[in-house]
């Protein structure tokens, strides 16, 4: 995956001085910033496509772009995977010293949802025509988003000391705590309902009647 990730400019609060309890890096307020923005990212998504017809949902501006149920069916497959890094992720050995040591700025990984780079997807989560309808499209989507914001709201795990990797070569995703590898997918979900939306702006795109 080339670094396939997005961002909300906003400052963040970083350590344990903001409502955090003793001992622990992820605060209440990240915590709190971090379910806001993976329901406002859902709910931009769903009302961007949850009206389109049938000619609309399989509208490709030419056969080198995807259409918004390739795009739906990408950030649902890509959902998933997320609801299981995360849970699978919990039980990493914590690194309280990382985590002290190689803070980076929450925003770096929101930026990627305006990121001008072109990314690649990774072929596991290529379309392939899994969904009949845009209602089975949506519910994929919303049943893993849901099932994370849940996750996210209850879990005792401290997201700022449990580490996911990738090789070097992903730059900035090479090493990202969990509050922030989540915030990656926020903002993934936010740049492909900006690609939603241009697929829309199309001249050729149909017409509701």
């Amino acid at each position: 995956m080339k670094r396939i990730f997005i961002l909300f400019f906003v400052l963040l609060p970083w350590g344990a001085n903001a409502q955090s309890k003793p001992g622990r890096f992820w605060t209440e307020d990240q915590r709190k910033f971090l379910i806001a923005q993976l329901e406002s990212s859902q709910r931009e998504l769903v009302a961007e496509v949850e009206k389109l017809s049938e000619a609309q949902l399989h509208f490709r501006p030419d056969t080198a772009k995807w259409s918004v149920a390739q795009v739906v069916e990408h950030l649902a497959v890509q959902e998933e995977h997320l609801h299981w890094d995360l849970l699978y992720n919990q039980y990493t050995p914590e690194q309280p010293e990382l985590a002290r040591k190689a803070k980076r700025d929450d925003r770096e990984f929101l930026a990627y949802a305006t990121d001008a780079a072109r990314g690649e997807a990774p072929w596991l989560a290529l379309p392939l025509g899994r969904f009949r309808t845009k209602d089975e499209l949506l519910a994929y989507f919303n049943r893993f988003r849901n099932q994370v914001i849940r996750y996210v709201s209850e879990t005792p795990t401290d997201f700022r000391v449990h580490f996911i990797y990738r090789p070097k070569e992903a730059g900035i995703w090479h090493r990202v705590d969990l509050h922030q590898y989540t915030l990656g997918f926020v903002a993934h979900t936010q740049r492909h309902t900006n690609q939603v939306r241009k697929i829309k702006a199309e001249p050729g795109f149909p017409q509701q009647h």
